[in-house]
């Protein structure tokens, strides 16, 4: 068969080459042959003739087993058969033959059916081709199955762009790219958080632009690049610029990047802002210190008021026994002496056990915590102050919504025994005492209030009320360091105090405890 008759059934015999010798002839028809079984034999790839409308008019077994067609079932089919409903609808087939028509070729990459209706992923080249008088005569179709590479490539695709988007919604670290110079070339979310930058500010920018001055960016910036390189990796923790001119303190890990051919790329540069911990920690070095100071005074106090003790007691010892042995021959200006030594003797012992008192507040404070009894702990303290209580007829009312309190005994004791105490000897002149004693519950916390109707507070007076040794009423005695002690208690429970009074008209406590016992 002559290879004009191959390609189109349409060749008039005047196209034919009569003036031939045998000899070429059949040279011709043994290198058609040749070329026919090698086409035919072709498993990978769809290899077939076109005519000049698109009309199926050979099949290789490489079609067969891509596109699932028997030769007799397919021989004289439109390729328009092999593609999906959408490019019909847009009459791509027709377009591909136009292409390859007038400039000789088309090829695509795009979605094909088989027989059984399944798509697979083909790479297709159309080809025009023409007789010896350059008459177009149909086309060469040559596809190949790509769906594994296709699936691959969606798979890496979405996968890149998975570690995208779970780059760029990061918040908490700056995380970006930069090309073998050290500019910027990506930008995230927590990098525009962190330093302040959108992408199209920085974007194009030198890395350097991150570094304070004094650190000589230019030259820091090229050893950290370089070490990188030598390395492997490059960290460092140090000050940083944000946009705003304002520094934080960052730890930094840049990484050099390379492709496939083992070229180097660029950088990823990683910054977490870790201003907050190096707060923490300088704050933690200044509790540290300070609790050691404190534990230093409290020692120190505990230490000087137990040696001051028998001191004063013995200048106690002596102002009684000059009392008793030269008072009868002194006159009444010398006996003021001696009464005004006594009393800054005895002020003096009462300073001692207020100091004592507080250090030893200040070492319970992690106690340990329990279910406390307030009506418990109420009727111990008020049998303390009896006395107080009937010499003043003070009017007691309790109303007890919650019944306990989760709190170390001695200090529940300490806070009811100052503020009832206060509240009895602040009391108003002009009126019978009365004092108010509730527990509640409000805003999730435990509440203690404990209000009387004494002589009040100004503002002024409430600003110092918590004051270690403030006393506010001269006529009163007491060191002024109960309020202080409680106040300590409170900080210590992670509580807080509210005191609301009126001059002449009494004041209100309220105590609030975050911790419940259930």
């Amino acid at each position: 068969m002559k290879r004009d008759k191959i390609y189109s059934d349409k060749t008039t015999t005047s196209q034919v080459d009569f003036s031939t010798s045998s000899a070429n002839l059949l040279i011709l028809e043994e290198d058609e042959a040749t070329y026919r079984m090698l086409v035919d034999s072709v498993k990978d790839y769809a290899i077939f003739m076109l005519d000049a409308r698109g009309y199926i008019k050979t099949w290789n077994i490489g079609a067969q087993r891509l596109k699932g067609y028997d030769k007799e079932e397919i021989i004289n089919k439109h390729f328009s058969v092999f593609y999906p409903e959408e490019a019909l609808k847009i009459n791509h087939p027709a377009y591909e033959l136009e292409v390859a028509s007038k400039v000789g070729r088309f090829e695509e990459e795009g979605w094909r059916v088989r027989k059984d209706g399944s798509l697979f992923w083909a790479n297709v080249v159309i080809s025009a081709v023409y007789n010896k008088d350059k008459q177009l005569i149909g086309f060469s179709k040559v596809t190949r199955d790509l769906t594994e590479r296709k699936t691959l490539q969606d798979q890496l695709k979405e996968s890149e762009e998975r570690a995208r988007l779970l780059i760029e919604s990061v918040k908490d670290y700056a995380i970006f790219l930069l090309n073998p110079e050290g500019y910027v070339v990506t930008w995230n979310e927590g990098a525009k958080r962190i330093k302040g930058y959108e992408a199209h500010e920085i974007i194009g920018c030198h890395f350097s632009k991150f570094y304070p001055l004094e650190a000589n960016p230019t030259e820091y910036t090229k050893f950290e690049l370089a070490t990188a390189i030598e390395q492997g990796r490059f960290e460092d923790e140090g000050w940083r610029v944000k946009k705003d001119g304002s520094k934080f303190w960052a730890n930094v890990v840049i990484t050099p990047i390379y492709n496939k051919e083992h070229q180097h790329i660029g950088f990823t540069k990683v910054t977490r802002d870790l201003s907050e911990r190096v707060r923490n920690e300088n704050l933690m070095k200044k509790n540290q210190e300070l609790h050691r100071l404190n534990t230093d005074l409290d020692n120190f106090i505990y230490t000087a008021s137990h040696d001051l003790k028998t001191p004063i007691s013995n200048l106690e010892g002596l102002l009684t026994l000059m009392a008793t042995k030269v008072g009868p021959k002194l006159d009444s200006t010398e006996e003021k002496f001696i009464e005004l030594m006594a009393t800054s003797v005895q002020k003096l012992n009462d300073t001692i056990l207020s100091l004592l008192e507080v250090t030893k507040v200040q070492k319970d404070l992690n106690s340990k915590k329990e279910p406390v009894s307030v009506q418990h702990m109420l009727e111990d303290v008020k049998a303390e102050l009896v006395e107080m209580i009937n010499q003043f007829q003070v009017e007691i009312q309790e109303q007890l919504e919650v019944k306990e309190i989760m709190i170390a005994r001695a200090h529940l004791r300490s806070i009811l025994f100052n503020l009832l105490s206060n509240a009895i000897k602040y009391h108003s002149p002009e009126r019978q005492p009365k004092i108010i004693i509730r527990t509640m519950e409000e805003d999730s916390c435990v509440v203690l209030s404990i209000k009387d109707n004494g002589l009040g507070l100004t503002k002024p007076q409430e600003a110092k009320l918590f004051g270690m040794f403030k006393r506010f009423h001269s006529h009163i005695g007491g060191m002024g360091i109960g309020l202080y002690i409680i106040k300590r208690i409170m900080d210590s429970l992670n509580g807080k105090i509210e005191v609301v009074s009126k001059l002449d008209v009494g004041t209100e406590f309220k105590l609030y405890f975050r911790e419940h016992t259930s």
